[in-house]
């Protein structure tokens, strides 16, 4: 049976079948935060072209293609002054109350004042602290609802002082807080404002890691005096956060509070994964299914 919906589409792919017929796949984004493939065979037949961010009315019927459902849309127009937030995942996060805890957060723990600068800097950047609240952390994989990016950095903001300060005879917990802080920076860059749902061309070609330590930049050049070897210390925290090569860092971490930030960033991000999935299939306990990221079931107990 065949239903209808509203979405946003994002992902847009436009190709030809074998046979030399127009077809369109894009991921279809519905008002509950729902993302699914969807397809639509003779898609010249529409009478407009679909652009990623368009908020369209579907007809379609869910199949099952390589294991998912997929819309298999028989019919689609698009719906003007439609409200693309609407179409993003959504948690009931309070923004400006987690950038304000944030901040406070910032002005206790920062006393270099060349660090306390570069906050400084940051939250003047009005453009930027705008998108930041908004976005989420990811497409799909953490945090990937309005608001995932702050709630996740200021996670890691207050983990790296707890850990910080356990090691602090180890470990410059100032350094470690500023490498939370920027660590995700670039995602908004990375990925559009509009939708959070997009990447840019800059985010393709580049990514988060690489426009993170290009903000950071831009920041310290405003700064007058600002150290260099300081300024490479951030800039490998940020780099290097991801761990590894093939998980997308340029660099490995090669100082304890980049090792601590990534292991730190990874514990944020899995935990947020456990209970996400937990929330979509209404495990309230025992194993939820088989997730392919994390390759295991997980097991929710009292």
């Amino acid at each position: 049976m065949e239903l209808p919906g509203r979405y946003m589409l994002t992902d847009i792919i436009k190709s030809k079948t074998k046979d030399g017929k127009p077809y369109l796949r894009a991921i279809m984004c519905d008002g509950e935060g729902n993302r699914r493939n969807g397809i639509m065979f003779e898609s010249n037949k529409l009478d407009f072209d679909p652009q990623n961010g368009d908020i369209v009315d579907a007809i379609g019927m869910i199949q099952q293609f390589g294991g998912q459902d997929q819309l298999k849309i028989s019919s689609m127009t698009v719906v003007k002054d439609a409200d693309p937030s609407d179409f993003l995942p959504k948690k009931g996060i309070d923004c400006d109350e987690l950038l304000q805890e944030l901040e406070l957060l910032l002005l206790e723990k920062i006393t270099d004042p060349h660090l306390a600068a570069l906050v400084d800097r940051f939250f003047k950047d009005t453009e930027t602290i705008e998108s930041f609240k908004k976005m989420p952390a990811a497409k799909s994989v953490h945090h990937a609802y309005v608001g995932g990016l702050i709630e996740h950095t200021l996670s890691i903001v207050r983990l790296s002082v707890l850990v910080g300060d356990y090691y602090k005879n180890m470990v410059n917990t100032e350094h470690l807080i500023m490498g939370a802080l920027f660590h995700d920076l670039g995602k908004v860059k990375e990925m559009q404002a509009g939708t959070g749902l997009e990447y840019t061309d800059s985010g393709k070609l580049l990514g988060h890691l690489l426009l993170g330590v290009e903000m950071l930049n831009r920041y310290i050049s405003d700064i007058e005096g600002f150290p260099e070897d300081l300024k490479y210390l951030i800039s490998h925290l940020i780099v290097s956060h991801h761990g590894l090569l093939e998980y997308g860092s340029p660099k490995k971490p090669k100082t304890p509070e980049a090792f601590i930030l990534h292991h730190l960033d990874d514990m944020d991000a899995k935990l947020n994964t456990f209970f996400s999935i937990f929330d979509k299939e209404g495990v309230e306990q025992g194993w939820s299914g088989y997730d392919r990221l994390l390759e295991r079931q997980l097991f929710k107990h009292s």
